[in-house]
């Protein structure tokens, strides 16, 4: 038995097994890999969590853009695919500015933990996020603001 699977159920560790090997085969870990993933705890929630994970995309609407440089105005959205956690310039509308991107990856973190420890990710502390441009009252050009939340997939009918 694995160092990790200490407490698990069968079906977490069968989980795990199946998760190893697609893994190893994406990323091309050794065994000793995978262990030094999993010698992580938030890492074997992560694996646990997945299929909830998965279940969600990740939005970062603006509700405030005062003189950005970029044009991202009120309304415009970026979204995010939660696992693995890719940009998603096809379902986006917002300019792609780093200033605004930065920030909101920071604050994903918290979203997925209360993902994968089976908590509404939208009743997170960090539910508003600044871009990095503090305005023209700081020295800087414009200031936006964006509301982070989850949005359940929806799942096509066939």
């Amino acid at each position: 038995m694995a160092f990790y699977e200490k407490g698990l159920s069968e079906e977490q560790i069968k989980t795990l097994e199946f998760s190893k090997g697609i893994f190893q085969k994406k990323y091309g870990m050794t065994d000793d890999d995978w262990d030094r993933f999993l010698s992580t705890p938030s890492n074997v929630k992560l694996m646990l969590g997945h299929d909830v994970m998965s279940s969600y995309r990740i939005v970062a609407e603006c509700t405030e853009s005062r003189n950005c440089g970029a044009g991202i105005k009120a309304g415009q959205r970026f979204v995010f695919q939660t696992v693995p956690n890719l940009f998603l310039p096809e379902e986006s509308d917002a300019a792609p500015c780093i200033k605004a991107l930065g920030p909101l990856g920071d604050h994903m973190h918290g979203l997925w933990e209360r993902m994968f420890e089976g908590l509404d990710p939208n009743e997170s502390m960090s539910q508003y996020v600044a871009c990095l441009d503090m305005g023209l009252e700081y020295g800087g050009l414009g200031h936006v603001v964006f509301k982070l939340y989850c949005e359940k997939i929806k799942e096509e009918k066939h």
